[in-house]
């Protein structure tokens, strides 16, 4: 078992002198004291020690534990077999220890405390004033195996990736296949989905053309692009936060109120809806429906208008005037907390919400069946709609956020176990998101039994408030939301925080405002403007504009030209995606899909 595989774990002594100060950075500096030294070539040192960026990554330890947590706890391990926590070194409890004798321990305390001031005049990498071996007997500490580097296994790797873009987006695909039509809608999926992965591929690689190591992706901007490519990157990693939490805020509310309506009506025996057979299936966006299946859907709608005016729980219990300032009630004392950590052990209910609402449309489209016919509004006698759709862009946009990783691919794979395979599990990650979409887009599109323009932006408001099943996808979702949600809101506040004033905590008076700030966002966009379509389409194409199509081909571009290996290929090459997504940002303001 080599050292470097281990952990050395103090075992405080204490005794009438005092316990004896020894820290975690103190067992680091000693370990090297056991290992073997290797010289290199011609038995120089390295001279060059490696540069650090002056930002270090949003959930780095080295400023999260200091900023977040104003601490750290050490778990220590003493000979006695005792086990102690401590947030500083003073409040350390005291261990009973064996084979150290009383009268050692002055001597002992003495030299470790003059040699840690030796090896501290000179800089950490050099070894010359590293404490000797002899200073410290091995009786006081246990080397217990450990894997000090937690790395992942490549299957792990690509789940992340798939878990990491899976969101929002996977509700819209069907309305994404109704603006640009089915076929050219899939074979926009592709393609979409290969330009993301090669631009991905680029960021991932672009680390690679550094001298020291970078974090993540804004610090490879700042490298090549200075102060200004650095906060580009961060600015438009903070808008991305910031559309997700749209989003998310619309569709909670959504959720929250089709909740509220189901309980409200399976509590009223004597309500129209909940003893109403009506449809199954809804035309949220009006419109026209042929006569063969219209009449009961007018009728549902007239009873729910009649309710709705007649009922006054209908009248504080509104979509767009009171769930979301209900909402916001409830989740905004989630958003102050300093750490994430109670939130981050409810991951696992993403992934599991992804697979429910997989097996959610698979289920829908078993029972209604295959049903492709369509529909126009000027010839509702079967006149087939084309295969291709002038709103295609907003598809384009859609995508841009759904195949978004781009400010996070060089986290998720720094601690794979095989680095070789980091291409390949990209690939493979973003092979099993374009399955996904498809899957969920293709089969709700070609079995919704209404015509494909009655899709929704979001497909479970193609679905009636008394279907079971549909209400437990609402609920089941809007449970996963509530505790996603504060996770997007830290990292947005701590990103913002950290850039304008070097912490994550300057105080709670600045957390309490960067939170109500976000909150009120998210109510006015829920009140005013609730269609998640087109605020992902929005969103997805501004941050894909700058993340997707530009910084990664940039960076390329100067890393090439530094090394005087651009080709005149390359240029052209990266100079059509910029064009792409700059093509695909303004379209997004030309063309008016439904809503």
């Amino acid at each position: 078992m080599s050292i470097s595989d281990s952990r050395i774990v103090e075992s405080p002594i204490s005794s009438q002198h005092g316990p004896l100060t020894f820290t975690p950075t103190d067992a680091a500096q000693l370990s090297k004291s056991f290992a073997p030294e290797i010289e290199p070539d011609g038995g120089e040192e390295k001279k060059s020690l490696p540069r650090r960026s002056s930002r270090l990554p949003l959930m780095h330890p080295t400023w999260y534990s200091s900023s977040i947590n104003n601490s750290s706890t050490d778990c220590l391990i003493g000979s006695g077999g005792s086990v102690t926590s401590s947030n500083n070194d003073s409040s350390r409890q005291e261990v009973p220890t064996v084979g150290v004798a009383e009268h050692d321990i002055p001597k002992l305390s003495v030299m470790f405390n003059r040699q840690k001031y030796y090896s501290r005049l000179v800089h950490p990498s050099d070894n010359r004033m590293r404490i000797p071996d002899h200073v410290l007997p091995a009786s006081l500490f246990y080397i217990i195996p450990s894997n000090t580097t937690d790395k992942q296994s490549s299957i792990v790797t690509i789940f992340a990736i798939w878990n990491t873009m899976m969101g929002t987006s996977l509700l819209s695909m069907p309305w994404g296949l109704v603006q640009s039509g089915f076929t050219f809608g899939i074979l926009l999926i592709v393609f979409m989905g290969l330009l993301t992965l090669y631009t991905a591929y680029r960021v991932l690689q672009s680390k690679d053309y550094l001298d020291f190591e970078a974090f993540e992706f804004s610090d490879v901007c700042k490298h090549y692009l200075g102060r200004w490519g650095e906060w580009v990157a961060v600015i438009f990693a903070l808008v991305t936060f910031l559309g997700g939490m749209l989003v998310y805020w619309v569709l909670m509310t959504n959720f929250l109120y089709v909740t509220g309506v189901f309980i409200y009506e399976k509590a009223s025996p004597n309500h129209t809806i909940s003893n109403n057979t009506g449809p199954e299936v809804l035309c949220p966006t009006g419109y026209p429906i042929p006569e063969n299946t219209s009449l009961l859907f007018e009728e549902l709608l007239n009873n729910t208008v009649s309710n709705a005016t007649s009922n006054s729980f209908y009248n504080w219990w509104s979509s767009t005037k009171t769930v979301p300032l209900f909402l916001a009630i409830l989740v905004f004392p989630l958003l102050n907390f300093k750490s994430p950590t109670f939130f981050t052990k409810f991951n696992c209910l993403g992934t599991l919400s992804v697979f429910f609402v997989i097996t959610f449309v698979i289920t829908k489209a078993v029972n209604w069946g295959w049903n492709l016919e369509f529909y126009l509004s000027d010839d509702p006698n079967g006149y087939q709609l084309p295969e291709f759709r002038a709103t295609f862009p907003a598809l384009t946009g859609m995508l841009s956020l759904a195949f978004f990783l781009h400010n996070a691919v060089i986290t998720i794979v720094k601690t794979n176990k095989n680095p070789e395979n980091n291409v390949r599990d990209l690939s493979l990650g973003y092979l099993f998101v374009a399955l996904t979409y498809l899957t969920v887009g293709v089969l709700f599109y070609g079995s919704f039994p209404l015509p494909k323009a009655c899709i929704a932006s979001n497909l479970l408001e193609n679905l009636s408030t008394h279907d079971g099943f549909a209400v437990a996808a609402r609920l089941f979702l809007l449970m996963q939301m509530l505790s996603v949600f504060p996770l997007l809101a830290y990292m947005y506040r701590v990103n913002a925080l950290y850039a304008i004033f070097n912490s994550a905590w300057p105080g709670r008076t600045h957390v309490i405002l960067v939170n109500l700030s976000i909150v009120i966002m998210c109510v006015l966009v829920a009140i005013f403007y609730p269609h998640i379509g087109e605020i992902i389409r929005y969103s997805g194409s501004l941050c894909g504009l700058v993340y997707i199509f530009c910084l990664p081909s940039v960076v390329y571009m100067m890393a090439k030209r530094s090394e005087e290996a651009l080709s005149p290929i390359a240029i052209l090459m990266h100079s059509t995606i910029i064009v792409l997504g700059v093509l695909n940002f303004i379209a997004q303001f030309i063309i008016k899909p439904s809503i």
